[in-house]
């Protein structure tokens, strides 16, 4: 059995002390070492010079995994396990299903299957999971209202989401012919898949709402419509709404795309 470090961040929105006591003792109890522990919360992360573990436990949300692959995602360094711990939780899902910590790591009783992914690079921003771009990404905050059961926020946002998916200017793809509400980009193994997210009522909105709840951005009414190594998306406006991640921001216009191959080695738990 190999050595691990296990780096978690017990202000995660599912991670506490006795979390992160029991995912340490279910990896021992596994036969894995114990090299060091780290707390994002009040500590930064190791540099591991000269004493790299065979193996590194990420415990915590999408923003913990993504420090982590960020310092030692390498073909050369350690192999990465992303545990849920967070708010969305996308990365390990898509690694794990929707197994929780002590269901993955009961796995790795067989000998834990290593794969690469892709991701979708853009200019300031990476994802492992997939982006949507366009104005429909406004209900993204409506997703995280109604997640936080907060109905002060919610008499902002829908109004706000409304107007933007029925009243802004629709994206474009560059060399491409009409607009779409929204676009939902992802890297395959082949290169980019883009979807059209089709908004065309309210019935549309509320079965996309209801399937981002449940981490599934194409839950929706959707309609494959491109697949290649890069996209450019425009916007009359500038400025384009996203959700990377599950993680609102946004972009200037026109917005370059690319796909790209990690080179972090990560644990997968998945059974084919």
């Amino acid at each position: 059995m190999t050595d691990f470090w296990l780096i978690a961040n017990s202000m995660g929105g599912s991670t506490d002390e006795a979390m992160i006591s029991a995912v340490r003792d279910s990896m021992t109890a596994q036969g894995y070492d114990l090299a060091g522990k780290t707390d994002l919360s009040r500590e930064e992360l190791p540099r591991l010079d000269g004493n790299i573990p065979g193996m590194i436990v990420s415990l915590g949300g999408d923003g913990t995994a993504n420090a982590v692959i960020d310092r030692y995602g390498s073909e050369q360094g350690p192999q990465l396990l992303i545990l849920p711990g967070g708010t969305m939780n996308l990365l390990a899902s898509k690694l794990h299903g929707d197994a929780d910590s002590s269901e993955i790591i009961g796995r790795l009783s067989e000998p834990p299957h290593i794969t690469s992914l892709p991701y979708v690079e853009g200019p300031d921003f990476r994802s492992l999971v997939g982006i949507i771009a366009g104005p429909t990404a406004y209900w993204g905050d409506v997703r995280e209202d109604l997640r936080q059961g907060s109905l002060t926020a919610l008499a902002e946002d829908v109004p706000a989401a409304l107007e933007a998916t029925f009243g802004e200017s629709a994206i474009r793809i560059a060399g491409e012919e009409g607009g779409h509400s929204a676009l939902f980009v992802e890297a395959r193994d082949d290169g980019l898949r883009v979807h059209d997210i089709l908004a065309e009522n309210i019935m549309d909105l509320a079965q996309h709402g209801w399937a981002w709840l449940n981490r599934e951005f194409l839950g929706g009414p959707t309609r494959q419509i491109n697949t290649g190594q890069h996209i450019i998306i425009e916007d009359e406006d500038g400025e384009i709404a996203l959700l990377v991640d599950g993680e609102r921001r946004s972009a200037r216009a026109p917005l370059k795309l690319e796909w790209k191959s990690c080179p972090a080695r990560f644990v997968t738990t998945l059974r084919s």
